[in-house]
């Protein structure tokens, strides 16, 4: 009984010792996917955005963020200069000689709200502060805007709202008692192809992330 007063004591102390209160996040991500080979007529499929967002810490192993992110995308593909030209544009023979052109390309914004998980791994004495690992869980409303001038013979761009999930894994760091630095990589369902998915007829979906970060704390 003692012993376990002792651990629950010992728990809420450090709860409380290493909260970080309220933060700013900002961070900037890239997501792509590897979806066709070298010599294929389309390349992989890129989404590169940033967000901005304030995070609050119950204690030192659970936060929840909500904010706004956006960014854009984009693909290429190889069209062939000869007379062997699909019904669709593309080459129909792989690995013709052709000039690449981005054909898919938009925007994207979204509001969002990021439970997360800390698991601290030390404390810096020095900076006050501490290191640690975490998971984050991030669901977004995404708006998506497709540019179709290159798409079809129709100028102006198409939208359309979807859910959009990621789970990020990641390490922050201090850098003062104030600012902190993160990095992280993850998965992401961003799958711009599900805007008009009787015009883009491949897989434009972007599950691998990598991305940077800092936060600052406003108050404790």
């Amino acid at each position: 009984m003692r012993k376990s007063l002792f651990i629950l004591l010992f728990i809420i102390s450090c709860s409380l010792f290493a909260q970080e209160g309220h933060k700013v996040n900002a961070d900037i991500d890239f997501s792509f996917g590897i979806h066709y080979g070298h010599d294929s007529e389309l390349n992989n499929p890129i989404a590169a955005g940033g967000s901005i967002g304030y995070e609050y810490d119950f204690n030192m192993f659970l936060g929840v963020e909500a904010g706004i992110r956006g960014g854009g995308f984009n693909q290429k593909v190889g069209f062939s200069d000869g007379p062997n030209i699909g019904q669709d544009g593309l080459k129909s023979t792989i690995g013709m000689e052709g000039t690449p052109e981005t054909i898919y390309k938009g925007s994207y914004w979204a509001p969002y709200i990021a439970p997360k998980i800390y698991f601290p791994i030390g404390y810096d004495d020095k900076k006050d502060r501490g290191r640690f690992i975490f998971l984050e869980n991030r669901f977004s409303y995404t708006r998506t805007n497709l540019n179709m001038d290159k798409v079809t013979n129709m100028n102006g761009s198409i939208h359309k709202y979807r859910l959009t999930y990621e789970l990020r894994g990641g390490y922050q760091f201090p850098v003062d008692d104030r600012w902190a630095l993160s990095c992280w990589i993850g998965y992401n369902s961003f799958d711009f192809s599900k805007v008009s998915p009787k015009t883009i007829k491949h897989k434009n979906s972007t599950p691998l992330q990598i991305g940077i970060g800092f936060n600052y704390i406003i108050k404790e």
